[in-house]
């Protein structure tokens, strides 16, 4: 990051250039996650310091601290101010949880924080990325309690990746806690039942902490989804090569949006894979009609003769298809950008997806995430469970129309995809838009 010791000369060449955690200050200055009490760019920013006696009043004002970071893009990276302080507090403890019920209980609290930052004037894309890096830590921990009770496995023999929304860092209170596991290609064979069943523990762990789970998808305790980096491999070609067979499609989709959060950092060996997808024609074109198969619509035919109040099941109505066509965009642009929101920006400009077209999307998925966390905030503090289907009746007229509107934008966008891909050929598609 650049820093400068004077914010009036950001221009200037800055006073020094420091690696991540060489300035102090909340994390999520920079990244807009707190994880402790360093900085950690995610990518270059301006940092300017503040000479301490200036600094002091503003600690002990009312107003409270507000530090900002700026891009070089001049963008804000997010600001911390003492509403974070019950973020900040919250990630200490779920580190410090020395058992399961510790653990489950500090995160049957995490909605009530979000509720807290949401009212203390944050955004809900910065709840939504602060709610993400908490699911992080909780995963972590649970990962590592469960391990400690198993001494004979080893928790180096693994990377754990966080699939869907988790993975792509836009998960709301409703959202399955989706995992892979990729194991080092020396693990003993013989472990590798105990090993999925330990991961099943974990999963039980964050069940009991409110987290969601589909105990029928992708979890790391089913075989498919546990396997080492060799057969990940293996498998991510057979899908690439024949994305039609075994649910080929399907897979790809899920492991794209995979992100590792315990164990190697580094890019998956299947995740490798897949930067090459678009030199596959004849994949991508299939990839694109499984995402145009999921269109947008807000009432069936069947709820239009019953001529009630439908409910709106945001998600699989709007969300859902936004999230397949940034996923393909992406893949077809040779973008490894993981939201939803930084891969339409990533593939903006194409044949396909036109700057406009691009930008219209963007806003769509920033507002629909904004009502699908306050609608499911509202149902936590009702004592419900929360969920994607809001019903007509309960929505304000403002967000039924913001909602119906979104819909339609979202609608235009896959006709247009789908007629263009009739006649243009694949090797046009990622082509700058005329």
């Amino acid at each position: 990051m650049d820093v400068w010791n004077d914010p009036a000369r950001l221009a200037e060449v800055p006073d020094e250039v420091l690696g991540p955690g060489g300035v102090f200050g909340f994390s999520a200055m920079l990244t807009e996650r707190s994880v402790g009490p360093r900085a950690v760019a995610s990518g270059r920013t301006r940092v300017a310091r503040i000479p301490g006696a200036l600094a002091t009043p503003v600690f002990t004002s009312r107003q409270g601290a507000r530090f900002l970071a700026q891009s070089l893009a001049a963008r804000s990276r997010g600001a911390a101010s003492p509403s974070t302080s019950a973020d900040v507090a919250l990630h200490a403890q779920l580190n410090r949880a020395e058992t399961v019920d510790d653990l489950a209980r500090l995160a049957r609290g995490i909605p009530s924080v979000l509720a807290e930052l949401l009212a203390g004037g944050f955004t809900s894309g910065r709840v939504i990325a602060l709610y993400a890096a908490i699911i992080d830590t909780t995963v972590r921990r649970a990962i590592r309690i469960v391990f400690a009770a198993h001494p004979e496995l080893d928790r180096d023999a693994f990377t754990w990746l966080s699939l869907g929304s988790n993975g792509r860092q836009e998960a709301v209170l409703s959202s399955d806690v989706d995992s892979a596991v990729a194991f080092t290609d020396d693990v003993p064979v013989d472990l590798l039942p105990a090993y999925r069943a330990a991961f099943g523990e974990v999963h039980d762990v964050l069940a009991r902490g409110g987290l969601s789970r589909d105990w029928n998808g992708a979890t790391a305790s089913r075989e498919p989804f546990a396997r080492t980096n060799t057969e990940w491999r293996a498998a991510a070609l057979r899908w690439m090569a024949s994305p039609e067979l075994n649910q080929g499609a399907i897979m790809a989709s899920l492991l794209v949006d995979g992100r590792p959060i315990e164990g190697d950092p580094g890019l998956p060996a299947a995740l490798q894979v897949f930067t090459e997808l678009r030199r596959h024609p004849g994949t991508m074109r299939l990839l694109l009609e499984e995402s145009l198969a999921h269109r947008a619509r807000l009432r069936t035919t069947r709820d239009a003769l019953r001529r009630r109040p439908a409910d709106i099941d945001v998600k699989e109505h709007a969300l859902l298809p936004v999230v397949n066509l940034a996923r393909w965009a992406a893949l077809s642009a040779g973008s490894q950008a993981l939201g939803t929101r930084d891969r339409l920006v990533a593939a903006a400009g194409s044949t396909m997806l036109p700057d406009d077209r691009a930008a219209t999307l963007v806003d769509v998925f920033d507002t629909l995430q904004r009502l699908r966390l306050r609608y499911q905030l509202m149902q936590h503090q009702a004592g419900q469970p929360p969920s994607d289907t809001f019903s007509e009746e309960l929505m304000s007229p403002l967000d039924r129309s913001v909602v119906a509107q979104a819909v339609r934008e979202i609608a235009s966008v896959q006709k247009r995809m789908t007629r263009l891909s009739v006649y243009l050929p694949t090797a046009e598609w990622s082509r700058p838009a005329p």
